[in-house]
Parts: C-alpha cells; sequence; structure tokens
C-alpha cells in the first residue's frame, strides 16, 4: 500500500471515530440516567417531584428514580414495582404531578386519595 493511501484511510478513520457521537458507541445498552419515559416533559420536573398514579396508589419520585408503593401494609421504596403492577401501561395511567417538598409523599396518601379519588381517561392530570 502506498503511504500516501495510507494516510488518506487513517485520516478518514481518524475523522469517524472523532465526529461520531458518543451514544452511538453503546446502542445496546439501557439508558439509565435520567427518569422513564412517561415522566412529564423537563420543563414539569422543575417544579415536580413526585408523581401519583391515583388509580393504583403509589408515586414516583423524579429525583431519585424510586417507585414508593404499598406492599404489606408497609411504604416502600424501590427502583422497580412489584410484579403487582406489571401489567399497567404507565405511559397511559392517570398522573398527578405533585409539588411536594418532602421525601415521603406517602405521608400525605389519605389526603391523596380523597382528593384525586375521581377516575378519568387516560392522561395526566394536574392538581389545582
Amino acid at each position: 500500500m502506498r503511504p500516501k493511501s495510507f494516510l488518506n484511510i487513517l485520516a478518514i478513520v481518524l475523522t469517524l471515530t472523532f465526529t461520531m457521537p458518543l451514544d452511538t458507541l453503546g446502542q445496546n445498552k439501557e439508558k439509565q440516567n435520567g427518569p422513564p419515559a412517561w415522566a412529564p416533559a423537563h420543563g414539569y420536573r422543575a417544579k415536580t417531584r413526585h408523581i401519583y398514579f391515583p388509580d393504583h396508589n403509589f408515586y414516583f419520585d423524579l429525583q431519585k428514580n424510586v417507585y414508593i408503593y404499598l406492599g404489606n401494609d408497609t411504604w416502600r421504596v424501590g427502583v422497580k414495582l412489584p410484579s403487582l403492577y406489571a401489567s399497567i401501561d404507565l405511559g397511559k395511567a392517570v398522573k398527578v404531578e405533585l409539588e411536594l417538598n418532602t421525601d415521603s409523599p406517602q405521608k400525605y396518601n389519605s389526603e391523596h386519595i380523597v382528593k384525586y379519588k375521581t377516575k378519568t381517561k387516560a392522561g395526566s392530570i394536574k392538581p389545582k
């Protein structure tokens, strides 16, 4: 191979290497940063800390990326929901954006059950 063509090929390879977006290198890896796809858009996240699912009575903490749910009469925290909730389409489920400055929205669960008890068609509702 002639040195000139070798240098041309090397220049092309280096150009492609340094201009390729970094996320294409890990295409098969699941994105682990940030909230789930069903969470509200970025503008809402500035105000909203927790998402409440009134039809199923559990919460999602947007800052910690964890679910807060009732299990065996005790509030539990986990990165995944238990299998009891596996059939729920979180993208279509009714969601309420809560603006609570607390790590424990479940403290107000009895109020949330009453305030958001009405079932509406799937989508998001904002608290009044």
